[in-house]
């Protein structure tokens, strides 16, 4: 007895640091699950299924643009702190400019694509949800991951906790008076995120010694920056470019069903994205000499990933009817379409690793040409099927993309990974035999002094 519970407090020591980053990522995602239920319930009820199935195509074009506006760039402060060791305030001036300047070329973009493909939303929603989630928002993701590369991730989760506070209460407070539509949920986001943004700038960074500014990057940030965009870019193409396309093709009611369904699939998903948040990091260090370390990772990873989701996977298909009990009968398409995405729980739990494995071993190009190639397979899909089979054939292009990044993503993972451990088994054969020479060398000394 005694030695087992000597054994857990071993390992309670080992892991603390981990357990720790994985409980306030649990606390941060717990209070976005919380937002995106309120606004999944009160913005379904409030809208016709026409509408909201506008809403949620307007993701489908922010979603992608988001990946250059802030999503891109906390990979690369994490990539350029942590792993390049360059100085803190450099990479603040030059991601704050790179933040600006992306930002306002998404909003443009966003409102130029969003506007011609969605009808049953005005332009003027579009450009304040564009503005909020590509302008003003990243400011608030940046300060993160600068606060996570310095004091560490449960540091930086206390801080992102603003974020789904802001959202919560941007839906709350119009649906409290009956005001909740799509533009008045967006000029809430922009207030809300501008009180955060100016926090970051005046409170947050300073107590990390950093002072705000711009400066244009050098072509290394630029190149890093889109080769980590571009695959964030493509995922979330393929993950909400179906409800655009759906909208494109005037199939406005069933976006709405296919979204809400969707949208179940995305907050089942909320254990694993919590992991993955708050593992991400440790995927990230290359152990000179360490065979194999970065395929093992992506195993212990996928091992206990894969098991929860298959749980949960289970728990949704049984459990989709509760979706009429939520929104009422005019969702009631949307439990079919729940059990059709049923399958893409497991795949997204373990299509994930290999990719965070993958930029371990520093094949960032390589990363993005399977989760580009991903997202061109998916969208050859959607545009293929939507028009002829609506929402099952963006279930079907959905299921089939997401296999087939899972397959290649491994494939890449364990090959690479092969190749590094035979380079590492070259170098040390190469030292030890170079050690050996330096003996042989230091024998035949030995002996010529002795003659």
């Amino acid at each position: 007895m005694v030695h087992f519970v000597n054994r857990i407090k071993a390992l309670f020591s080992r892991y603390s640091s981990m357990i720790n980053d994985v409980a306030w990522s649990g606390i941060s995602d717990l209070l976005s699950l919380c937002a995106n239920m309120a606004s999944f319930l009160f913005l379904a009820n409030s809208l016709t299924t026409e509408r909201y199935g506008g809403y949620v195509g307007i993701y489908g074009v922010i979603g992608p643009l988001g990946a250059f506006s802030w999503s891109g760039l906390s990979l690369l402060v994490l990539q350029r702190v942590i792993r390049e060791k360059d100085d803190t305030q450099e990479a603040l001036n030059r991601i704050l400019f790179l933040s600006v300047l992306q930002g306002a070329v998404a909003v443009l973009l966003a409102i130029a694509l969003a506007s011609r493909a969605i009808d049953q939303v005005s332009t003027t929603a579009i450009a304040l949800m564009a503005v909020a989630e590509l302008l003003i928002f990243p400011i608030t993701q940046a300060t993160g991951m600068f606060v996570q590369a310095i004091r560490g991730f449960a540091a930086a989760a206390r801080l992102r906790i603003a974020v789904p506070l802001v959202r919560l209460a941007a839906v709350l407070i119009p649906w409290a008076f009956g005001i909740l539509t799509i533009r008045n949920l967006a000029i809430a986001w922009i207030i809300g995120f501008s009180v955060t943004a100016i926090a970051c700038l005046v409170v947050v960074l300073p107590r990390l010694g950093l002072r705000p500014g711009f400066r244009r990057p050098p072509p290394s940030y630029v190149k890093t920056n889109l080769e980590l965009s571009l695959p964030l870019a493509s995922s979330n193409l393929q993950i909400n470019g179906d409800k655009a396309i759906l909208n494109f093709y005037d199939f406005d009611r069933d976006a709405g069903y296919y979204g809400a369904a969707y949208r179940v699939i995305q907050l089942s998903q909320m254990p694993i994205r919590t992991m993955n948040q708050a593992l991400f990091q440790r995927f990230l260090p290359n152990e000179e000499g360490r065979m194999g370390q970065h395929l093992s990772r992506a195993v212990r990873f996928t091992k206990f990933s894969f098991t929860l989701s298959v749980l949960i996977a289970g728990i949704i298909f049984v459990a989709a009817p509760l979706l009429r009990f939520l929104l009422g009968d005019k969702f009631e398409e949307s439990i079919t379409i729940v059990r059709w995405l049923v399958p893409v729980v497991p795949l997204l739990s373990i299509s994930r690793a290999p990719l965070n494995g993958l930029l371990g071993l520093g094949k960032t190009t390589v990363r993005a040409g399977v989760i580009v190639s991903s997202s061109l397979l998916s969208m050859v899909l959607y545009f293929s099927l939507i028009p002829t089979y609506s929402w099952r054939g963006a279930a079907v292009g959905t299921v089939i993309s997401e296999l087939f990044l899972t397959a290649t993503g491994w494939f890449f993972l364990v090959r690479f990974q092969r190749e590094a451990d035979v380079a590492t088994l070259a170098e040390r054969a190469s030292r030890q035999a170079d050690r050996e020479n330096v003996d042989a060398s230091a024998v035949v000394e030995t002996d010529t002094g002795e003659a």
